[in-house]
């Protein structure tokens, strides 16, 4: 299960997102969360369908498959259309009533509202997952660090930055693996994690914190003496592996991604 959830898989398939170059992707999807929040000021329906048109076609594109995004959406899907229920209830949304249940009010407006909210969380989170899916985690890193390339005039340590996100993306399947392994592990050794008052699952749960925290800080020691190993030095601009200058496959996506998001919020 909690595999289903981790963000740093990649899949190494040929499709036309997998040839783009990361910096491309980071780009368009920078592009579209900031599209996205004029599309909430705006409130317009066509801004949604052009977010949710372009979004299904990079997944199209990708090749992943849907079966791959749907396992790893469905529950965040779920806890989604969740929690915009109290949200259509409680939010005090003026206009034209719905249903009345005593002092709860549910307008038209409430229900556009939570539906637009829910669109766009739903519409960004594949399109974050779908660059994961199709960017290799030193390639993406490689993308972020010639972006945030400006910022090395402030003294920033920018590669540094770039390594702890690398290996903070890294590890989540890894982590996620081990946790998975821990439950197993508890469950033969009689844990109930879904039976029981609060306390006792509460206690269930506990007994996985340790032994978690106490991974995750074998797997840090390990790594860093293999860093100091290899002669790591952070103030070393790393060499490029994958980063490639722009093709024009890439210029084309973000000339179709910068169009079609403009021409939906001037329509």
């Amino acid at each position: 299960m909690f595999e289903q959830f981790a963000p740093g898989v990649f899949f190494p398939i040929d499709s036309p997102i997998h040839r783009l170059r990361s910096r491309t992707k980071l780009l368009a999807l920078g592009w579209l969360v900031g599209y996205t929040t004029a599309a909430n000021q705006l409130g317009r329906p066509v801004a949604y369908a052009a977010l949710v048109a372009l979004a299904l076609l990079a997944a199209a594109l990708s090749r992943v498959g849907a079966g791959q995004l749907w396992r790893r959406m469905r529950w965040l899907a779920l806890l989604t259309l969740i929690g915009t229920i109290p949200g259509v209830l409680l939010l005090g949304v003026e206009g034209d009533p719905l249903v009345s249940l005593g002092p709860i009010v549910v307008t038209y407006e409430a229900i556009w509202l939570a539906a637009r909210l829910a669109v766009s969380f739903l519409a960004l989170y594949l399109l974050a997952l779908l660059l994961t899916l199709t960017t290799a985690p030193v390639a993406l890193i490689e993308g972020l660090t010639m972006l945030l390339k400006p910022l090395r005039w402030l003294r920033l340590p920018v590669d540094a930055f770039a390594l702890m996100a690398l290996i903070a993306l890294r590890f989540i399947p890894t982590l996620a693996a081990e946790l998975e392994l821990l439950v197993k592990a508890q469950l033969a050794r009689g844990a109930d994690f879904t039976h029981g008052s609060l306390a006792q699952r509460r206690d269930s749960l506990a007994a996985l914190v340790v032994p978690a925290y106490t991974g995750a800080l074998r797997r840090a020691a390990e790594l860093a003496s293999a860093l100091d190993a290899r002669g790591f030095r952070a103030d070393t601009p790393p060499t490029r592996l994958y980063e490639r200058p722009l093709a024009r496959a890439d210029y084309v996506c973000l000339v179709l991604v910068v169009g079609i998001s403009l021409a939906a919020l001037l329509v």
